[in-house]
Parts: C-alpha cells; sequence; structure tokens
C-alpha cells in the first residue's frame, strides 16, 4: 500500500513539473510575442518619424505602408532605410501590380515610388557597387540593345533618360539606333558599369513614346553579372595634362605603333585619371569633347627604365556626363607596342594598395601548408 502511495506520488509530482515546464514555455512564448509585437510598434512610430522628417505627402505614405504591410510587415524600419529590403518589397509589389493595373496607373504609381525612394535615399549607389535590378540604373548610363530572336543579332547603342519604379526609359544614340521591334516583345541589353563588372537581362517593352522616340520597359529584378577585363584595373586618383588630338587618315592602329602617326594637337587641358589598366583607362576631364579626338597621355614610369615616359594614346569609347559640365571618358590605348604594355601592366601592378601584415603572414602560413 505504501509502494502505491510512493508512486502516485511520484506521478503526480512529475506531473506538476511538466505542468510548471509547459506553462513557463507558454509565458516565454508570449513576452516574446509581445516583445516582438512592441518593437514592431516601436519600430512603426520611427518610420512614421522618418518619413515625417523626409516631408513624404499622404499619398506617398500609404503607398509606402500598404507596400510594407503586405510585404514585410515585421520590418517596418528595415524598408525604410536599406535599399535591398526596400526594392525587395518592390518587386513583389510591381509583379503583383502588373496583374491588375493599366499601364497609364502602374506608370503613375512608379513615379510615386521613385519620389519615395529618393527621399529615403534608396537612389544612392556607392560608386564600384554592384547592383541586383534595373531599378537602380542611372540617368545616362549606356546600355546596348537587340530584340529577342534577330538573326544575326545586331547591338544597338542606346542610353537610360528615365527610372521609376515601375518602368525605366531608353533612347536609341541615333536614327540607326531605332529597334524594330513590337509591343510585348522581349528585348535583351548588355551594359558595363565601370569599376564593377558587365551585366546582360532581357525584358518587355511596354509602350513606345515618339517625338523623340523612347521605348518603355518593364523592370527586371535579376541581372546576370560577370567580369570581362582582359586586362587588371587598378582604382588610381592620379591629376595629369592631357593632349587632345585628332588623326585626319585611317590608320590600323593595331598593327602600328600610334607615336609613328602624323597627329594634329587641338587643345591641351586638366584630366584625372581615376582607373587604369594596360587596355585602358577612365579620365575626368571638365568639357565635352568630340568622339573623333584621341585623348594623348604622358605617362611616368615610375621604373628604371628609359625612357621614363611613354605616350599613351586613347580612343574614346564611352562618354557620361557625370555632373555639370563635367564627363567621365572611357576608352582603349591604341598603337601601343608590346614592350609598353608590358610596362604599362606593371606600372598597373604597383599601383595596387599595399597587402596588411597580416594577411601577408596569412598567405605565408598558407604557402607553407600546401609545401
Amino acid at each position: 500500500m505504501q509502494l502505491l502511495y510512493d508512486i502516485w506520488l511520484l506521478w503526480a509530482i512529475t506531473f506538476l513539473f511538466l505542468l510548471l515546464l509547459i506553462v513557463s514555455f507558454l509565458i516565454g512564448i508570449y513576452k516574446k510575442k509581445k516583445e516582438e509585437k512592441n518593437r514592431v510598434l516601436r519600430d512603426w512610430e520611427r518610420v512614421r518619424f522618418i518619413l515625417k522628417e523626409k516631408e513624404l505627402n499622404e499619398k506617398e505614405i500609404k503607398l509606402l505602408e500598404e507596400l510594407i504591410y503586405k510585404y514585410d510587415p515585421q520590418n517596418p524600419l528595415g524598408v525604410s532605410t536599406f535599399r535591398q529590403h526596400y526594392i525587395r518589397c518592390l518587386h513583389k509589389y510591381i509583379t503583383n501590380a502588373r496583374k491588375n493595373l493599366s499601364f497609364e496607373e502602374l506608370n503613375e504609381i512608379g513615379e510615386m515610388l521613385r519620389e519615395i525612394g529618393i527621399r529615403l535615399g534608396h537612389d544612392y549607389i556607392p560608386y564600384g557597387q554592384r547592383i541586383y535590378a534595373t531599378i537602380e540604373l542611372y540617368q545616362n548610363q549606356p546600355v546596348w540593345m537587340s530584340p529577342q530572336g534577330e538573326t544575326p543579332t545586331l547591338w544597338r547603342k542606346a542610353h537610360v533618360v528615365d527610372i521609376n519604379g515601375a518602368f525605366f526609359r531608353v533612347a536609341p544614340f541615333t536614327h540607326q539606333d531605332r529597334l524594330p521591334v513590337n509591343l510585348g516583345q522581349y528585348v535583351s541589353f548588355k551594359m558595363w558599369r565601370e569599376e564593377d563588372a558587365r551585366y546582360q537581362f532581357s525584358t518587355v517593352l511596354r509602350r513606345i513614346e515618339l517625338d523623340p522616340e523612347i521605348y518603355v520597359f518593364d523592370h527586371v529584378f535579376s541581372l546576370e553579372r560577370f567580369q570581362s577585363r582582359a586586362y587588371f584595373r587598378v582604382r588610381l586618383d592620379k591629376p595629369i595634362e592631357v593632349d587632345l588630338v585628332k588623326i585626319e587618315k585611317k590608320y590600323d592602329l593595331n598593327q602600328i605603333s600610334a607615336e609613328d602617326v602624323p597627329c594634329q594637337i587641338q587643345f591641351s587641358t586638366r584630366a584625372r585619371i581615376i582607373n587604369l589598366s594596360a587596355g585602358g583607362s577612365a579620365i575626368l576631364i571638365d568639357r565635352d569633347i568630340e568622339d573623333s579626338y584621341f585623348i594623348r597621355i604622358l605617362l611616368n614610369m615610375e621604373d628604371e627604365k628609359e625612357p621614363k615616359h611613354i605616350t599613351l594614346y586613347m580612343r574614346i569609347i564611352n562618354k557620361v556626363n557625370i555632373s555639370l559640365g563635367r564627363y567621365m571618358y572611357r576608352g582603349t590605348f591604341v598603337g601601343l607596342t608590346d614592350d609598353n604594355r608590358d610596362r604599362l601592366a606593371k606600372y598597373v601592378f604597383r599601383q595596387q594598395p599595399p597587402i596588411s601584415s597580416a594577411l601577408r603572414e596569412r598567405q605565408k602560413k598558407n604557402e607553407e601548408k600546401k609545401v
């Protein structure tokens, strides 16, 4: 009888212990949910303060709140302050809106979304940082485009003229660059972002606006990115003096040295090299220059060889107006001998930032392990 009593007492104690454990577990869950709810409420208060400080109007605030409530209601502060979170929600919102709204309605919402992005600072992308969607393009971004299925593929040069939250607009450079394409057809794009990489993507043509002719495309939120440089490139900040020269006759500058070709100096100006490789360079100049000119650079190699300076002729392949009257010219070196190109490659290699002592030690240890 005593044994039976002890067994029942043990079962009662065990049951009570398990009950207390379950109750404490449920209380912990309740407290965690309450804390999470309070955190979300605090985040919403901070978001509303930010929106008020950024002077968004009522329609823009309502649109942003709708976007957050639908697609990331537990992270309002993250959507408002981090570009990747904002673009992820925007992707879902625009994808669903395309199913129900007309072009005009979606374009109006896109204009509001662009204003929201600008006021929240989501339009700023650090120089050289990769992008994930076409909404992160900038105005005047050069692109090449071609209708999908065109045989043979003919790439036409264009530039981005406008980006809102729903569409981006592209204008051909010349009349010959116009697209033979119908609405709803897919168009392939490729582009190069300075100090970043090459991108390819395809998207749907939604509208053609005339006078001047402008193509309106859906945004793409998945870009194919890959590196394609033939030469190692280093970032510089080097002020130099350059000559703008004109070569009258046609020469094959891949077969002869540019120094052997007669040329006329049009004018000289101050410039700044922002990156350099053995194949080409990007230069900032405070004036607009004709594409037919060559930029001549006298560069000190800073080595023991003679002559100390080599002359580089750069053919302009792209220019971008980055600010009022200030242009970035990207080009390729032509007429460069193999010896001079080798010296230039070594010069570029020496311009790399020094490796830290800690990294050097780690590399040394890795080499020893391999041995």
